[in-house]
């Protein structure tokens, strides 16, 4: 388990980057549905349905 006195962040910095995959309109369209469900979850059913519509929208480009 991990002690928070006993973390150094000097210890974390990376060397290099990690790689990032392109974000393509179906990965982007994913993860709007994806937050739109999280939001309908909250009870935020306005703001789900606004990010389905731009899911959609993204999409369909």
């Amino acid at each position: 388990m991990l002690d928070a006195r006993s973390f150094d962040l000097r210890s974390c910095s990376a060397a290099e980057p990690a790689f990032i995959a392109p974000l393509t309109r179906l990965v982007l369209s994913d993860r709007l549905i994806t937050l739109a469900q999280e939001a309908e979850r909250a009870g935020l059913a306005p703001t789900a349905h606004r990010l389905v519509k731009l899911a959609l929208k993204i999409y369909d480009r």
